[in-house]
């Protein structure tokens, strides 16, 4: 254990009001509230403490401890908000963090019902003997915890054997391969009575804040919820997945920021496709993009991943940004017309897409591109507001509401019809002229 000096702790922001434990809590009590005395100098104390390094993130332990802790997916955050929490100040990384994970990025297994029923039950299972559960919750794609290790139980080594043992037993039952948990936890010694109600708060309040519930005792997946269903009678250990919520209206769409517009298109309700996604595939790339391509709806494989445009339909279009010179995620962003995949991977309804509308339209709104290149004629007729043949639309630069708009095929179309593959290449072409053209009228005017 590396032992670093009190200047570094307050640095760190991580120096703990040294306590003793009470009888009761040695005895077993699980309900004594915590009460922080007076900090002791770390040189009269008698308990192990100290900061040791798992990786990049500093781990402060101290026995007696109570600690708020929050483990996450390993696909939770993705490579675009990696690189933005890079560049910002260390002071609000903690805010960010929480608010990409409540958006829900990724796969959000812990979704799944089977899936947070396995992580429920190993929390439940030492709960008592190697810790205590002051509080905890199961978000889609992470976990929150307020615990006390009991004994010569060490929190890295309960964090260890919780996700060992879930990672393993949650691939099996997805029949998937690889890491399922980041491998790094946050953890944090929680200093006094003030800084345990806040951190118990938090965790209960998270699926109300995530819009996940209306109520903490409604969502069944965390500590409230799963006490109430025993109370209503549910059977010991069953996870029910908390009721729809009302979809938000569109001019309350209209208004929302692109982590809440995320997190709306995550738990949407709209329409019926809502019912059998594994996630919402909201659409991936640069936010400030100047370039977007629409697609029409997710498929089988960009519902498991939560990226559109995977597979051998998002390696053509991968091929053909690059015939442009462009790359997936450099001032290009790629998103569909609807966010959940239609079952059989058919074309989405009409109502569908009316029903999905507001979030791409928000989309649009937020990123202002200066080009848009609609793919198929789905996306074509969804941004024009009326029909028309794929052939009728080449060639012209159509509008969406004051932004320029081509109209090309769709690359899953073009795997089937490889002769048009010729008259796609010529859209391309006429897409990055007109987006030239505009480039230099707006050097112009400046």
């Amino acid at each position: 254990m590396k032992h670093l000096s009190q200047e570094w702790l307050a640095e760190l922001n991580l120096v703990p009001l040294w306590r003793q434990r009470t009888a009761g809590k040695d005895a077993g009590a699980t309900t004594a509230p915590v009460v922080a005395p007076a900090p002791l100098p770390a040189t009269q104390n008698n308990h192990l403490q100290g900061v040791h390094n798992r990786g990049y993130l500093p781990h402060l332990k101290a026995e007696g401890g109570i600690y708020f802790v929050t483990f996450r997916l390993a696909d939770s955050l993705p490579q675009s908000a990696l690189d933005e929490l890079e560049r910002s100040a260390p002071e609000t990384r903690s805010k960010q963090i929480e608010t990409y994970l409540d958006a829900g990025h990724g796969e959000c297994c812990l979704r799944k019902p089977e899936i947070a029923q396995i992580v429920i039950q190993a929390l439940k299972q030492f709960e008592g003997e190697r810790y205590v559960l002051h509080d905890w919750v199961v978000m889609p794609n992470h976990v929150h915890l307020v615990i006390e290790p009991r004994g010569a139980h060490a929190l890295s080594d309960i964090l260890h054997s919780l996700k060992s043992y879930t990672a393993t037993e949650a691939n099996r039952s997805l029949s998937r391969h690889g890491a399922f948990w980041q491998h790094e936890s946050y953890d944090r010694l929680i200093r006094g009575q003030a800084e345990f109600d806040r951190c118990v708060q938090y965790v209960r309040e998270n699926p109300v804040r995530a819009n996940l519930a209306v109520a903490p005792d409604q969502y069944t997946y965390g500590s409230a919820g799963f006490v109430a269903g025993k109370d209503a009678g549910a059977t010991t250990g069953e996870v029910v997945a908390p009721a729809s919520l009302p979809a938000l209206a569109p001019d309350e769409i209209a208004q929302l920021d692109w982590p809440q517009l995320k997190h709306a298109a995550a738990t949407c309700t709209a329409c019926a496709l809502h019912a059998q996604r594994t996630q919402a595939v909201f659409g991936v790339g640069d936010e400030q993009a100047d370039w977007l391509f629409v697609g029409e709806a997710p498929g089988a494989e960009e519902d498991l991943q939560g990226e559109p445009f995977v597979g051998q339909a998002g390696k053509l279009l991968d091929n053909m940004l690059a015939s442009i010179e462009l790359k997936r995620g450099e001032k290009v962003y790629i998103a569909n017309v609807v966010k959940c995949r239609p079952p059989g991977n058919r074309n989405p309804e009409p109502a569908e897409a009316r029903a999905c509308a507001p979030y791409l339209d928000r989309q649009i709104e937020l990123m202002r591109p200066k080009l848009i290149v609609a793919l198929g004629k789905v996306a074509a007729v969804r941004l024009l507001g009326r029909d028309a043949s794929i052939a009728s639309l080449r060639g012209q630069v159509l509008d969406y509401r004051g932004t320029p708009l081509i109209i090309t095929y769709h690359p899953a179309y073009l795997l089937r019809s490889l002769t048009d593959k010729a008259r796609a290449w010529e859209d391309l072409c006429f897409a990055r002229e007109t987006f030239q053209g505009l480039t230099k009228q707006a050097s112009a005017t400046i």
